[in-house]
């Protein structure tokens, strides 16, 4: 039986070669574990602490938690621990993850708005062939037979929009609707401990089986990557992924980045790469200097135009001479078409007068050169005509155009 998870889908989904990559070779993936991940799963074990003592029937204390927090911290910590972001130490994440628990506990104290049933509650479900396995944080229930799904967060909030649209929990609320068959409505709930709030969500049974189908599709879609060994690589979420070294659109990257500045400067891949870019600048450079040129002869030209028609109506003249070239002034007269988006009505109101005449046949449509045939024709009745040329009358067009002797 295929197993799956949450975030093995998700992987795959984000980038094929990463989930080839970690999951269907050997390779160890480059870096080490950061500091945020670090700080998350230490806030997750003080509150699985707080709930399993209150299992127990033992409530905690917040300074309790804060000193187990401290202690984990002390204990677990290595100095392989990456800070990506070299504005904060250390001592800030320490803090951040002290704040977190603090918020968590002064909200929810004395914790005894629903009955725990689950804490790092490993579901499965069982779709034919496959096997989808996850850990809820904490799962609960209230007097009303209302299952709740939590899960806790210590980065940045989510908006409600993506939260509606989040699949990692919905496919936890099938399980418990399987599982537990009193269950009237399952709430699945984020809570961002670093601020104090909670985000809420819930999927109908029609969306469940809409989020089923597309998780199928998916592991489908794995299943013919690997028949087809298939994993082009996708430029997602690329800074938590550690396979740069191997990854096509990485790998340069990868391998010059910790280079000296007189080994970066002398790469023949940077020197091609350099070179082409100061090309693409150029031809930017030259497009712009184009466009501004081109537009400062298309005013020009407007006013030049502007005095070859007055010209030409003064004089009584369609020809120009200019040297090696004429310049020639056309005139045209043409019907001047309604049409559904500039004029709807006068569109109808022609449609009309076409479909209840014996012409309709031949038009067939509102068909621009087949009506003015049909006006130039004498085989339509004068009434008629008339009414037509009321609706598009006849327009006249003059444009110039150069033309060699």
């Amino acid at each position: 039986m295929q197993q799956f998870s949450h975030s093995k889908l998700e992987t795959y989904s984000r980038c094929p070669l990463q989930y080839k990559l970690q999951y269907l070779t050997n390779l160890k993936e480059e870096g080490g574990y950061n500091i945020e991940a670090f700080m998350g799963s230490l806030v997750h074990e003080t509150l699985e602490l707080l709930y399993r003592d209150l299992l127990k029937t033992k409530l905690n204390s917040l300074d309790d938690l804060l000193q187990f927090y401290d202690k984990i911290w002390r204990v677990e910590w290595t100095d392989d621990i990456i800070i990506n972001d070299k504005r904060f130490k250390k001592r800030h994440y320490f803090n951040l993850g002290k704040k977190c628990i603090k918020n968590y506990y002064e909200q929810y104290s004395p914790f005894d708005k629903d009955q725990t049933i689950g804490i790092e509650q490993k579901i499965i479900l069982q779709w034919g062939e496959y096997e989808i396995i996850g850990y809820i944080d904490r799962l609960t229930r209230d007097k009303k037979s209302v299952y709740s799904v939590h899960d806790y967060k210590t980065g940045a909030m989510m908006e409600q929009q993506y939260a509606d649209k989040d699949q990692q929990l919905a496919l936890y609320s099938i399980a418990v609707k399987e599982k537990f068959k009193e269950v009237k409505k399952v709430r699945l709930i984020w809570h961002y401990v670093a601020f104090g709030e909670d985000v809420v969500s819930e999927r109908t049974n029609n969306q469940l089986a809409e989020l089923k189908k597309e998780r199928l599709d998916l592991i489908e879609q794995i299943n013919k990557a690997e028949a087809e060994d298939d994993f082009p690589a996708k430029e997602t979420k690329c800074e938590w992924c550690g396979f740069w070294k191997y990854c096509p659109k990485k790998k340069h990257l990868f391998k010059v980045e910790k280079l000296p500045k007189n080994k970066y400067l002398k790469d023949s891949g940077v020197k091609l790469a350099k070179k082409y870019v100061e090309l693409t600048q150029k031809r930017a450079e030259i497009n712009k200097r184009a466009r501004t040129e081109n537009e400062d002869i298309k005013q020009e030209m407007e006013k030049v135009e502007e005095a070859i028609l007055e010209y030409s109506k003064k004089h009584k003249i369609d020809v120009l001479e200019g040297g090696d070239s004429l310049v020639v002034i056309n005139k045209k007269k043409d019907y001047s078409f309604p049409t559904k988006t500039a004029d709807l009505e006068k569109y109808e109101e022609l449609e009309n007068l076409l479909k209840i005449s014996k012409h309709w046949k031949n038009a067939s449509s509102v068909n621009s050169t087949k009506v003015a045939q049909l006006l130039e024709s004498d085989k339509i009745d004068q009434k008629l005509k008339k009414k037509i040329i009321k609706l598009i009358p006849l327009e006249e067009s003059i444009s110039i155009s150069v033309r060699k002797k």
